[in-house]
């Protein structure tokens, strides 16, 4: 499917979140919509195959110029696997 397939989907509530995202989101004071903002404005900077779907990295901004990094499990209905602050340089 890919970022903007994703991006309609949770725009419409239509996604799962798993306990160790939401963990991760409590741990660094992350809330869902700035999620949701990461992955309709952000780009994906990594994807990798599994055999039961493809999972994405999506590294987007958050209101504060910061960025968020967002790996989604690309389903019918988008899963997401985790949230945290991408460590890597961004171009």
């Amino acid at each position: 499917m890919g970022r903007k397939s994703i991006a309609r989907k949770i725009a419409a509530g239509d996604y799962q979140v798993t306990r160790h995202a939401y963990d991760q989101m409590v741990a660094r004071d992350i809330y869902i919509r700035q999620v949701h903002d990461a992955i309709v404005n952000g780009r994906v900077v990594q994807r990798w195959d599994e055999r039961d779907g493809p999972k994405l990295a999506i590294v987007g901004p958050r209101f504060n110029g910061d960025f968020l990094k967002v790996v989604v499990k690309d389903l019918p209905t988008p899963k997401v696997i985790t949230v945290c602050y991408p460590y890597e340089e961004l171009d």
